[in-house]
């Protein structure tokens, strides 16, 4: 009877504990896709260099480019780290309940 018990509790810790991976994975896939997202409208909008000189102008090109640069190469990081993990909790949740 204590068997029993024990490996059900096991087997709720661990889903448990799957399931937290899973939402922090989750929680980086919709981060790295705003990230991307947000990158991308960095890089590829206009900079606004109403009253500005030409150098702080210029300034501000290249801060605007550099930041969407590395924006967008963090989401896209992020969002596969998140689904590599994904892929590897499922695929390990399926070779132990088989």
């Amino acid at each position: 009877m204590q068997d029993v018990t024990r490996a059900k509790t096991e087997g709720s810790l661990a889903g448990v504990g799957r399931a937290a991976i899973l939402g922090l994975c989750g929680g980086m896939l919709l981060g790295g896709l705003f990230l991307l997202v947000q990158g991308l409208r960095t890089r590829l909008s206009p900079v606004d260099c109403q009253d500005l000189s030409e150098l702080e102008c210029g300034f501000l090109q290249e801060t605007a480019l550099e930041v969407g640069r590395m924006q967008t190469v963090a989401g896209a990081a992020l969002l596969a780290l998140g689904a590599s993990v994904v892929v590897l909790v499922r695929s390990r949740g399926r070779s132990a309940s088989a």
